[in-house]
């Protein structure tokens, strides 16, 4: 019979032993670039809320499990609180004062603001085009097109006044068919039940506007008006992203909106330091940023042949870029509109990579990327288990995505059971050149996580 001496000894030796056995792999943990350790990240985006892009496009992504992000125009759809307006003085005295006092860069905004809004809201014809760019004016100090469109509606002798009337958008022609199809069912409710699929719908103005030729007031009735009604209808989690209408190398609208939402598709690398933002229009190779991050918008269209479209996603996987994609019009109905067989071909590929591509909303990939670089983890060892924190001083309601950790184990693990706060599961152990891993989900600010080894 072996002696209690004796069986205290060989218990001191077996735990000598684990403890070894444990502490011979130090407790380390890393945060991965994208969620689940994917090396790329993927958002399918879309612009003005065009039908097909829900008659078409979302039920081809419902179809693969593919979430998307839809930047709406909120005055366009029924139920909305604020319809597009005029934003100012009386139109009447503005029209009144041009009679006297020309154009000079202190008031052009306020009246192309006017003439923007009675051409392309009001539609009356002696408006103009509404496409009148107030910054190359005062570049050139020519004032002359604002000047003859004011001229011109003086003399109709009408009194205009801003709203008074039902707006129903009515877009130009392309090959002879729509570029909007409402009124044509494009309703709150139908955006809600989306929304519950995990879709973003996110702020694109009130009506479209073109940002640039707007002063600052109706710039941010535009915009903040949209956010209201979409917190109203979806809640606040769809109000966190905005592209700016035809703001995107506009720089006065940039200073305005900058700092009024928390993601722009517009100016992203601007908020975050560690991003590079390369814009649709722009040709700069994404493999040659030197940032952390690269946000590589890529905006498809009528043209686009669908292997350009396949390497997007080849050369972002090859270099862990965000790809975000720019999406108008599908089957004839928008601008410059992809048809459907390329969108479900193009929507396969991406299925079809989608072992190593996060699709993600816009909104999370954004988050994800904020947690990520604000993140402090701190990895420590208790008695034979793990213990991971992480933490971020980020807005805890508004940042709530979980990260994705990977910790070093002892070589002998094979699997690891993983709790955090009430949830517990089980994770298998990975092997690699370096040593034995897991990884797993863990929520920020969400108290340790504890790894034990599953028996």
């Amino acid at each position: 019979m072996m002696s209690a001496t004796k069986h205290a000894e060989i218990a001191l030796v077996l735990c000598a032993l684990s403890a070894m056995s444990l502490s011979g792999q130090a407790p380390q943990t890393t945060i991965t670039k994208w969620q689940d350790g994917k090396p790329a990240a993927v958002a399918i985006t879309y612009d003005d809320s065009t039908i097909n892009q829900f008659r078409i496009a979302l039920p081809l992504m419902n179809e693969r499990g593919l979430p998307g992000t839809f930047f709406i125009v909120t005055g366009e759809i029924p139920g909305s609180k604020y319809p597009p307006m005029f934003i100012g003085r009386p139109i009447m005295e503005i029209l009144s004062e041009s009679a006297t006092a020309p154009t000079t860069k202190d008031n052009v905004f306020e009246r192309t603001s006017v003439i923007w809004y009675l051409g392309t809201i009001e539609r009356v014809e002696a408006a103009g085009t509404a496409n009148l760019n107030p910054q190359r004016m005062i570049q050139s100090g020519d004032f002359t097109p604002v000047d003859a469109a004011l001229a011109k509606l003086r003399a109709t002798g009408v009194t205009y006044t801003a709203g008074g009337k039902p707006w129903v958008p009515v877009r130009s022609q392309e090959a002879g068919r729509p570029l909007a199809t409402h009124p044509g069912g494009l309703t709150w409710d139908e955006f809600r039940r989306e929304a519950a699929k995990g879709h973003e719908f996110a702020n694109h103005a009130v009506s479209h506007a073109r940002l640039p030729s707007l002063d600052e007031a109706n710039i941010l009735y535009e915009v903040d008006k949209a956010r209201e009604d979409i917190r109203a209808q979806l809640g606040e989690k769809h109000t966190f992203s905005i592209e700016a209408p035809y703001g995107i190398d506009d720089e006065r609208v940039r200073r305005i909106l900058i700092n009024r939402f928390p993601l722009t598709r517009n100016w992203i690398a601007d908020s975050d330091e560690f991003m590079d933002g390369i814009m649709r229009g722009n040709s700069r190779d994404p493999a040659t940023s030197t940032r952390e991050y690269v946000q590589w918008q890529r905006g498809p269209v009528t043209a686009t042949p669908i292997d350009e479209m396949k390497g997007w996603v080849d050369i972002s996987l090859s270099h862990g870029i965000w790809l975000v994609l720019v999406i108008h019009g599908i089957e004839g109905v928008g601008y410059q509109p992809l048809a459907t067989n390329t969108l479900r071909a193009f929507f396969d590929y991406i299925k079809a990579q989608e072992s190593r591509l996060w699709v993600a909303t816009f909104q999370d990939g954004g988050k994800y990327a904020r947690e990520r670089m604000r993140s402090v983890v701190t990895t420590k060892q208790s008695g034979q288990a793990i213990e991971i924190s992480v933490t971020h001083t980020l807005d805890p309601n508004v940042y709530d995505l979980p990260l994705t950790a990977r910790t070093m184990v002892p070589a002998e693990w094979t699997s690891v059971q993983v709790r955090q706060g009430k949830e517990t599961h089980t994770v298998p152990v990975q092997r690699e050149s370096g040593g034995s891993y897991v990884q797993y989900r863990i929520a920020p600010n969400g108290g340790v996580a504890r790894l034990e080894r599953a028996r």
